[in-house]
């Protein structure tokens, strides 16, 4: 075959061909200005992402609580709950004041058959709750219908960041500001559309515009808001702050709300506003960076939760103040993000207008959050 001379025409060339991608890239950047970048992952994703629409289902534990509809006797043999799905048979439950009872039927989902198991006849009034400690099915008995529990089904949009580098044929060609080349700046302008993705991860909204053919996902707290809206503490303003049992009930409801949903340590995400308060809280619920030995107040980085024990602190240092009335505590395990397939950070040179270069810097993502209600968020911080 014959020598080629000259430049190579992109007309033949593949979109992988003109497609450099530069995904790893971003993990070379300073942790404090993209610490949910560096801290998910897309392990929490069952499959690729292959369409702009995201989508995944969740069942949850069969509860273990129901309250009783109406006033129930002493002696009484039945009783109707407020939660169908709670009770099956052979289940063993307990009264608010102790009687332990033994279910013998279930019809209706709610329609709760029992007799006394031990303790004294105890009347059960309206809207208390009974709490299930345990099952005890009988020697060679036939098996129960399963208590069938439905799947929430929830979904998610990918969103696409994109922008254009472009140069003069002799800035391309040379040093531009200084020492800075062309592929430095192609590198500067995907940390600002990085940055961009992580505040979208935080407070971004779910549209659908069919109209325009955009599509944007939701982030961490539109999903909580729209799956887990019960799971929003108010903090009260700034006067909550005053004293140190004020700020350490707030986040002790917080715990509260998730303790069911966790599967490990929860941590919390804060801003630089309310952690220049949270230092302020006692020694005894949080812990620094540095020791009494050293000299400096180093930056809180534990707290000493009442259900977990310590948990990290994490800072996000973003630029906006996003979070400068929010507070997010939840199981990282279950939050993630990922990208499009073949569509994770890349640039692609774009046509040549007279003596200039263009490129497009381009990624398109999805975030996950496998179970809302284990995350809440504490919001009305006062700062």
């Amino acid at each position: 075959m014959g020598a080629t001379y000259g430049q190579k025409s992109t007309l033949s060339a593949t979109d992988l061909n003109l497609h450099i991608n530069i995904e790893d890239m971003i993990m070379k950047y300073p942790d404090e200005r993209i610490e949910l970048i560096k801290r998910w992952d897309g392990k929490n994703f069952k499959n690729a992402v292959r369409s702009h629409k995201y989508e995944w289902s969740l069942r949850e534990n069969r509860a273990i609580t129901a309250n009783v509809v109406g006033d129930v006797a002493s002696d009484a043999t039945t009783l109707v709950v407020d939660t169908a799905g709670v009770f099956n048979k052979d289940d063993v439950f307990q009264k608010p004041d102790g009687e332990i009872c033994i279910v013998t039927a279930v019809g209706g989902g709610t329609q709760v058959t029992f007799k006394s198991w031990s303790g004294d006849a105890e009347a059960v009034t309206d809207g208390e709750a009974l709490k299930i400690i345990g099952v005890a099915a009988p020697q060679g008995a036939d098996a129960d219908n399963m208590v069938v529990i439905g799947f929430d089904d929830l979904y998610n949009y990918t969103q696409i960041f994109e922008d254009v580098v472009e140069l003069t044929g002799t800035q391309h060609a040379s040093l531009i500001r200084g020492d800075e080349n062309s592929g430095e700046l192609l590198s500067r302008k995907q940390r600002e559309l990085v940055e961009k993705l992580q505040s979208t991860l935080i407070l971004g909204q779910r549209v659908k515009d069919d109209a325009t053919k955009t599509y944007t996902m939701g982030g961490l707290k539109y999903l909580i808001d729209t799956y887990a809206s019960s799971n929003v503490v108010a903090f009260g303003g700034s006067s909550t702050w005053d004293t140190d049992q004020s700020v350490i009930d707030k986040f002790d409801d917080a715990f509260d709300l998730i303790s069911n949903k966790v599967d490990g340590k929860p941590v919390i995400y804060i801003g630089a506003a309310a952690m220049r308060k949270l230092k302020a809280v006692q020694a005894t619920y949080k812990r620094s960076a540095f020791d009494n030995k050293k000299r400096g107040v180093g930056v809180v980085d534990t707290y000493m939760s009442h259900l977990f024990g310590e948990v990290d602190i994490v800072l996000i240092q973003e630029r906006a103040g996003l979070l400068n009335d929010l507070i997010f505590i939840g199981d990282e395990s279950k939050v993630g993000y990922k990208a499009h397939r073949n569509r994770g950070w890349f640039t692609t040179p774009l046509a040549k207008t007279g003596d200039s270069y263009r490129w497009q810097v381009l990624g398109e993502y999805t975030m996950k959050l496998d179970t809302p209600k284990s995350w809440a968020y504490i919001n009305g911080l006062g700062l």
